[in-house]
This record gives C-alpha cells, structure tokens and sequence, in this order.
C-alpha cells in the first residue's frame, strides 16, 4: 500500500482549520465564490483536527529507521515512520510516558486491523474502524464531547478520517496514552495494562487474551 501525501490544500498547522471552497450568499442575493482557504481556530481550546495531524507528519523532515516485519504479516514497513513519528510527537507532549518500542504497537495494529486501514469489524455493537480500530466513544472522549480524562491535547476527527493511516495512528497512539495516564494506580506493568485497557473489555481474561495476542505478535518478531 502507498500512503499519498495530501494536497497543500489539504493540511494547516495546529491552531488554524481549512475553510473548504464554497458559494456566499450576499443580502442582494449575488452568488460569490470563496476560495478554500485556512482560518485561525476561534476560543482557547487547544485542538488539533485532521488537517493537523496531516501537516505535522508531512511536514516532518526526519527520517525513520524500517522496523521488523510482524510473524505472519509480511512487511506494511509503509506505517513505519508513521508509529515512530507519532511516539516521539506524543512522548514530547507529555511528561512520565514509558518508552514504547513502535514494534509492540506495529503488533497492536496487526492484533486490532491486521493492517487494514478500512477495517470494520462488521458488527452491530462496534463502532471501531481503521488501522488500531478507533471507536466513536474514543473520538467522541478525545474531542471532550463526553466525560473523560481528557484535559489537554485534544483531537476531532471525523470517522471517515480514520481511513488515513496517519490520522487513525495518531489518534490510536494518543489513546493509549491516556490509558496508561488511567492504569497508575493498578497493580502490575503499567504498559501491559494501558494495552489491557485499550481493548477495554469488562471481562479480564478477554483483555489478558488480548494482550497475551499482542505479546506473542511481538516477540515472535523480534
């Protein structure tokens, strides 16, 4: 799969959205077209949208080392650079993270999507979607549309954006951020558990099954 890099029109830095091009409507009822263009975010929340996320990994002019192939997958190294951009976007946003080898997510993606960026589990229950199968409940809590631990670092997407590796990683590594900020308190390994929690079933020997998954995805690839 080739990822393509989004048209200029397409992404703005954080703090400005993109205004699509449409037609105003003027009181003498003249029609006007007005070019799509980018306009600076109104109040004080700090937020980031979908053409955000797109500018900041685009924009990057680093480069990243190929990681391991996950046993029995063969290849996807185009998200790469996609995991390893956005655990040191992340890790400089916050402070106490662990250090997350982009291998043991490559592992998650395999376990949630085996690399499906439009996977949907096809199910009446779940919303999930996308490469680290994001919910409407996850968007909705990073947004701050619905009680969460969400105070800073905000992201509104769309559902439909989540079909763009870049975005739904993104948003995927960001809310394991959050479960692990929620798992401090809880006995054992706080990443294996923040994992345990991403999955986030009321029944433990369905996340232990799940993490056990990962883990086995991960060191067979080592």
């Amino acid at each position: 799969m080739k990822i393509e890099r989004p048209q200029k029109s397409e992404m703005c830095p954080v703090g400005s959205h993109i205004v699509k091009g449409h037609f105003r409507v003027c009181q003498s009822g003249t029609k006007t077209w007005i070019d799509t263009h980018r306009r600076k975010n109104r109040g004080k929340k700090f937020i980031y949208l979908s053409e955000n996320l797109l500018y900041l990994y685009w924009m990057t002019k680093k480069s990243y080392k190929k990681i391991n192939a996950i046993k029995p997958f063969k290849g996807y190294h185009e998200f790469d650079s996609i995991i390893q951009f956005w655990l040191e976007f992340w890790n400089s946003r916050f402070k106490n993270l662990p250090k997350i080898d982009p291998l043991l997510i490559k592992a998650l993606i395999a376990k949630e999507s085996s690399f499906n960026p439009k996977a949907d589990p096809q199910v009446s229950h779940s919303s999930a979607y996308g490469l680290m199968q994001i919910v409407d409940k996850t968007r909705k809590a990073l947004a701050g549309h619905i009680k969460s631990s969400v105070t800073k670092e905000y992201i509104a997407v769309e559902r439909k954006d989540l079909e763009d590796p870049v975005i739904n990683i993104a948003v995927g590594i960001r809310w394991l951020i959050l479960k692990y900020y929620n798992v401090q308190k809880k006995k054992g390994n706080k990443l294996h558990n923040a994992i345990k929690a991403y999955y986030g079933s009321k029944n433990e020997k369905e996340n232990n099954e799940y993490f056990q998954k990962i883990l086995n995805y991960y060191n067979s690839s080592l």
